[in-house]
């Protein structure tokens, strides 16, 4: 397709000098307006907790009544990894669907004026009065187009229900982990990275943030960076309970730019695609194995922060025993909207709890399991309880129901040596399986991929 014509379609006899083409950011940096701004093949590369501050400039630099052209793939799943991103220094980080493009144009006030094959005019709302009636009627039909092909009306303000009929499901996902920045933790960290990229799916394609406690080896940085990993300097959150670093990932400011968000523990791998089992609507997570915090020492923290016991309605993972709401911190996953609210809460409990080992004695190790717990009885959310898959501990003693399982995610725990690979200890021919997949793949990287040799000159 010829963007010259695409243009004139739109607007005819634009003049040349008037026309801005992007090929990167800091072209933006210009103080002169544009009667037309092509930002072309950029979009897919600009992170999107960076693009707030993209569309103001965008808009900025837009002339009244001028037209914003965006050029970009689109793709079923804003978190896909296509087969041609195996070189992450060309990784898209910012995948649009056709409802993620959509939703940030009503959020921005924009119209979606004009589309052809993978490209796209926008105006500002506020201009459609400095356009003929002929051109007004037919951006605004071609808005409408798009929104009915989600069933969405046409409206002055959008609802989050509106939203999520554009972007269904997890959406945009963000996953994180938090390590210490030591050989153990580094290692645990960017496997769990490699995991994700090579076994994830749908999801393979997902932001992940690595958030390192205090500092960062920096060609640990880069290394982690190769794999389209974010990087992020966290401060320690307890020196007396390490655990509770984990928290760290919910204070990131660009969780606000995603519409899921994952923590996981750097002890866990992703061997298969979990996109299906996230709804995007519920806090959802996996009860812990077994009863690590017993049922008599909740007693004691209930008593003790004056909030009602809640009945014993679940069992565990694995042991099977009757416990409260009692979840694993492994694996956990919240829309953006509910952890916004939610983690305030967590962090009171965990730092009080962090600073009163005496309340749970022994058992203080899950320090961040039972403050978790706390928090959701003082502000419960729409729980949905993961599938054992979704947080499979790897241990030799397995029940019955773990024999029947195919895990997603393995939470190996300390059944790894120090290069990260994986120990053939389970009872589970399927968990083998995909142990043997992952070692493999962990192999071949080890002695062919060429970016190692690269690193060592």
């Amino acid at each position: 397709m010829n963007l010259s014509t695409f243009i004139h379609s739109i607007i005819p006899n634009v003049e040349l000098e008037k026309v801005l083409k992007c090929c990167h950011i800091k072209d933006l940096n210009d103080n002169k307006l544009y009667k037309v701004i092509m930002f072309l093949n950029i979009l897919e590369h600009v992170p999107s907790f960076e693009m707030a501050s993209v569309w103001e400039k965008l808009k900025k630099a837009l002339r009244p009544g001028g037209l914003i052209i965006i050029k970009t793939p689109l793709y079923e799943n804003p978190n896909e990894l296509g087969a041609d991103e195996i070189d992450f220094s060309q990784f898209r980080c910012n995948k649009q669907t056709g409802g993620t493009l959509l939703r940030e144009c009503i959020k921005k006030d924009l119209i979606f004026a004009a589309s052809e094959g993978n490209v796209y005019a926008l105006v500002r709302k506020e201009d459609l009065s400095l356009f003929s009636e002929d051109q007004k009627e037919r951006f605004l039909s071609h808005h409408k187009k798009w929104l009915t092909k989600y069933s969405v009306d046409v409206k002055e303000v959008y609802s989050e229900e509106d939203y999520s009929h554009l972007v269904p499901g997890a959406g945009r996902m963000m996953v994180g982990c938090v390590a210490e920045n030591n050989k153990k933790y580094q290692t645990q960290a960017l496997r769990l990275v490699q995991s994700i990229r090579w076994f994830g799916g749908k999801m393979a394609g997902a932001n992940i943030f690595v958030c390192m406690v205090d500092q960062a080896d920096p060609e640990y940085v880069k290394e982690l960076e190769k794999w389209g990993a974010f990087v992020r300097i966290v401060k320690r959150f307890s020196v007396s309970h390490p655990p509770s670093n984990k928290l760290r990932l919910f204070e990131l400011p660009e969780i606000t730019s995603y519409d899921t968000v994952m923590l996981l523990d750097c002890d866990t791998i992703m061997v298969q695609d979990p996109y299906s089992y996230i709804d995007g609507e519920h806090f959802q997570a996996e009860m812990a194995a077994g009863l690590t915090v017993p049922n008599t020492i909740f007693h004691k923290l209930f008593a003790y922060y004056r909030l009602p016991l809640p009945k014993q309605n679940y069992l565990t993972a694995i042991t099977k025993q009757r416990t409260i709401w009692y979840c694993n911190a492994g694996v956990l996953i919240f829309p953006t909207t509910m952890i916004q609210s939610f983690f305030p809460i967590w962090k009171k409990y965990t730092l009080d709890l962090s600073q009163k080992r005496n309340l749970l004695g022994k058992y203080f190790f899950f320090c961040e399991q039972a403050s978790l717990t706390l928090a959701f009885a003082a502000h419960s959310l729409p729980f949905a309880r993961l599938p054992l898959i979704m947080n499979f501990h790897l241990t030799p003693n397995i029940s019955y129901e773990m024999k029947k399982c195919d895990p997603v995610i393995i939470h190996y725990h300390k059944m790894n040596d120090e290069t990260g690979f994986l120990k053939h200890i389970s009872k589970n021919p399927y968990t083998n399986k995909r142990i043997s997949q992952f070692n493999d793949q962990l192999k071949t990287y080890l002695t062919t991929d060429p970016r190692l040799e690269s690193s060592k000159n």
